[in-house]
């Protein structure tokens, strides 16, 4: 059997072929549509709803237990989606979520994924729950969205009703919102999962069976949505002036700096074609971003924090490459971090198969660093069904250095949510002799009752790609994480689903030396009721060339080590209205012992509040340095008046640096896309003999979007 065959014969079985694709048609409407979640128009009416949902969860394949319809418009400016959702007990239904991006899990919800361009990788998911509140990702290549690609925030219009006989859903995406091709008569995919919180059931159209791992996201296997006739964006123009005002003091060394903040700036979103979109920034602010959860850090390694900035996170998942969290090519934090964004382009979308991300952003000279340019351009191409392919640029410029980056990556996706996946980079830096190298190849094989995943990941030596993030260098890491994970419940039984795993990796520098071993074991128990009980035996194996200090001064040296822990986790179901995770593990750390606790509680008062804490504390013992602690603690409150009015408080201390920190957001939703922010930042030093307030920021922002 030759490959092309191969191929369709793999299709013919996983996939769906054009004619097996469901289909739904979207009706033309001359009648102005108002979103009240009342679908009172004639014109709905007349459309035959799609009824056709099918039980994804408890019982693959099984007949919803509450039925749903759904109706589907369009005219010149908006693409209309009226939803009814009958239930047998409308009183209970869930819909107590009112900040938009909040946690819309917790209650009964519907999710709407768009592939707009049709080429079965990507799309737009929107989420809403009964009360019509927002949260919305961009899917990439088929994968779960990343918070970076939950963080894209979508303009369109929604509202919902709950009713004596269920809930009704309406919803308003406006074409200038979409990237699609500019075609006379459009196709696009669709598909549609509703949540029916309390019953932890979840039906869908098209049916999208367990076999696809993906789930919702599993975009080769949406159906079509035909119908949509001489679609124009218009001019798509989009310009988003604002200013900020404020104070700002902070106390280091016993100097005192005081600032008032007056400023603004402008982002500025221009389609060049109806699929590609220039994005223009002028006195780039950040003001509004919130702080960053507090880590402490008890290994060898950098930690990773992630981009909180909108700027950055709009289709970030373009310039993706790499191993996320390990060796990343683009990690956005690095621009700005010491200084001030001055402004810069970026230009987004696809052509054809080919997805196309630039960035050039410059930023003032500051704190003792140059003015510096940061570039990068990423390209990605559809070879064939489900594979494609790419390469990447990066550069970091100043007057005295350059820092380049050339890469290429593949993928090939098959089965249900199977891949086989392999990148090379290589670093060029006028710093630095020679270039530098990493790369990695892995197979991912992966259903709803097996997975295993294996590969190798190396790294050299001097590889520091300027506009990237590297946790470990000079190694060769090779690993392989095998599951079992049987459906066991239908509904009735205690437990819906077992998860065995084992895995191993091996750690070794390019000399030759080993330096990592990992190898554990876990079960976990996922009940119907959506809580887990989990148990892990993990082995690491170390040698240290070279020991390290923690951030309390406590030095671990270096030497070969060998430690054994035992961990317990349970986590409840959040959309209960008190929810909660504990975790402990027990065993060595670098020749002394660590206890490790860790837990959260929340509680829901009403729609209006939502309050809850965290704590991680870790008990170590070394015997040549005694016990110490390293703990962090938090509390977040989170208020919404309603839809348009909501905010967030958040608490953040740990003993290592013993600083507490305070941060309070009130967002003004004033108009679709715009926003007013009310910021205020405090930190306090509270080691032995200060206790003082050293840094305090208030802020207000003003956003709007003017739409051409």
């Amino acid at each position: 059997m030759n490959q092309r065959i191969f191929l369709i014969a793999v299709f013919t079985i996983y996939g769906l072929s054009a004619t097996e694709r469901p289909t739904v048609t979207a009706h033309l409407t001359d009648t102005p549509i108002t979103v009240d979640g009342i679908l009172d128009e004639p014109i709905w009416q007349t459309v035959q709803p799609i009824t056709e949902f099918v039980q994804r969860l408890p019982k693959d394949g099984g007949t919803p237990s509450e039925e749903s319809e759904m109706r589907i418009l369009y005219d010149n400016n908006h693409l209309y989606f009226g939803f009814t959702f009958f239930d047998s007990e409308p009183e209970k239904i869930r819909a107590t979520i009112l900040n938009r991006g909040g946690w819309l899990h917790r209650d009964d919800k519907l999710e709407i994924a768009l592939d707009t361009y049709l080429d079965r990788r990507n799309a737009y998911l929107f989420e809403l729950n009964p009360l019509g509140t927002q949260d919305d990702a961009l899917i990439t290549d088929e994968n779960r969205p990343s918070l970076d690609e939950w963080a894209w925030d979508g303009v369109y219009i929604s509202e919902g009703r709950v009713t004596d006989f269920g809930w009704v859903l309406e919803v308003a995406i406006p074409w200038n919102t979409l990237r699609f091709p500019s075609k006379d008569e459009l196709t696009m995919g669709l598909a549609v999962k509703r949540y029916i919180n309390r019953k932890n059931e979840s039906v869908i159209w098209p049916h999208i069976g367990l076999e696809y791992s993906s789930d919702v996201y599993q975009v080769s296997q949406y159906a079509n949505l035909t119908g949509l006739k001489n679609i124009k964006r218009g001019n798509d123009i989009k310009i988003k002036p604002f200013g900020i005002g404020g104070s700002q003091k902070q106390t280091f060394d016993d100097e005192t700096t005081s600032d008032n903040m007056g400023n603004g700036g402008v982002d500025i979103y221009y389609g060049l074609k109806s699929n590609l979109t220039l994005n223009l920034t002028y006195n780039t602010d950040f003001a509004q971003v919130e702080a960053d959860n507090a880590q402490i850090n008890l290994t060898r390694f950098n930690l990773f924090y992630p981009e909180k900035r909108e700027f950055f996170l709009t289709r970030s998942k373009l310039f993706s490459f790499g191993n996320p969290k390990q060796t990343e090519i683009f990690f956005s934090r690095r621009i700005g971090l010491n200084q001030d964004v001055s402004g810069g382009t970026r230009v987004y979308g696809q052509i054809g198969k080919t997805s196309i991300g630039g960035l050039n952003i410059h930023t003032s000279a500051e704190n003792d660093m140059p003015a510096t340019a940061y570039s990068a351009l990423r390209l990605r191409t559809d070879i064939r069904d489900r594979t494609t392919i790419g390469a990447i640029v990066t550069d970091v410029s100043t007057s005295g250095s350059q820092n380049t980056v050339m890469g290429i990556d593949g993928q090939m996706r098959f089965w249900g949510s199977s891949s086989v996946n392999a990148w090379y980079s290589q670093v060029e830096d006028s710093e630095i002799d020679g270039p530098s190298v990493a790369s990695m190849m892995r197979l991912d094989l992966k259903n709803d009752r097996y997975f295993l995943s294996t590969g190798q990941h190396r790294v050299d030596k001097d590889f520091n790609p300027a506009l990237g993030f590297v946790q470990r260098q000079d190694m060769i890491g090779t690993g392989i994480i095998a599951g079992f994970t049987p459906r066991v419940g239908d509904g009735d039984e205690l437990i819906r689903q077992w998860r065995f795993t084992i895995y191993a990796r091996d750690v070794r520098n390019h000399a030759g030396i080993h330096e990592t071993g990992v190898l554990n074991g876990g079960i976990e128990a996922i009940l119907e009721t959506r809580d887990k009980i989990g148990l892990k035996v993990i082995q690491n194996k170390e040698k240290l060339t070279a020991g390290f200090t923690l951030g309390n001064g406590v030095e671990i040296q270096k030497g070969n080590y060998r430690d054994r822990k035992i961990s317990f986790s349970a986590r409840t179901n959040q959309s209960r209205g008190v929810w909660g995770n504990f975790a402990l593990s027990k065993g060595d750390y670098f020749g002394g012992n660590k206890t490790s606790m860790s837990g959260s509680i929340g509680k829901q008062f009403s729609n209006h509040l939502t309050l809850y804490g965290s704590a991680n504390q870790n008990i170590i013992f070394m015997s040549s340095q005694g016990e110490f602690t390293a703990n962090v603690y938090g509390f977040t409150a989170e208020v919404a008046l309603n839809r348009k009015w909501f905010g967030k408080a958040i608490i953040q201390y740990d003993n290592f640096s013993e600083q507490l920190q305070l941060y309070c957001r009130i967002n003004w939703i004033h108009t679709p896309g715009s926003d007013l922010f009310i910021v205020l930042n405090q930190r306090y030093d509270l080691s032995e003999g200060k206790n003082d307030l050293f840094q305090n920021t208030q802020v207000l922002k003003l956003t709007y979007l003017f739409q051409i």
